[in-house]
């Protein structure tokens, strides 16, 4: 073998190194990559669903509050007051459900059925919406993302 075609052959040793050197690292930022977009993804998800269940018992805080007031004549619902909710029945769901990192407010409620209607739940980054249709009620649970600063 001569001299030329040795050092020829180690070129090409040292490239296919390089080569599958490369190719090891791109597989490797690649996996990471993914894997922190489907950690961020979980993240977000599952943060979501903890505001959704928090915004539940507000519901049914609400609901209990609303069973109660109707027994001495009166309704939770006041749109003069913080959120809608009259105070006392405001304090009341605040100190059952304890610390909350948001806040809630009445966006609907039929005085004839005593049904709420409409609710609102809203924290740093989610804001949680509950409708009442005809006879089920829909949740919406959106992030909060800022797009723009100027």
């Amino acid at each position: 073998m001569k001299e030329s075609d040795n050092i020829s052959l180690q070129r090409d040793i040292r490239r296919a190194v390089f080569r599958r050197i490369a190719i090891y690292v791109v597989v490797i930022l690649a996996l990471v990559i993914f894997a922190t977009f489907v950690f961020h993804q979980f993240k977000i998800y599952s943060n979501a669903r903890l505001k959704l269940r928090e915004a539940k018992n507000i519901k049914m805080s609400l609901e209990m509050v609303n069973t109660e007031y109707y027994a001495l004549g009166l309704s939770i619902f006041d749109e003069t007051e913080k959120g809608n909710i009259r105070k006392g029945a405001y304090a009341y769901v605040e100190r059952i459900q304890g610390d909350l990192e948001g806040t809630f407010k009445l966006t609907g409620y039929d005085s004839s059925k005593r049904i709420i209607t409409g609710l609102e739940y809203e924290t740093d980054e989610y804001i949680v919406r509950y409708t009442k249709n005809d006879e089920n009620g829909e949740w919406k649970v959106c992030l909060i993302k800022e797009l723009l600063t100027y």
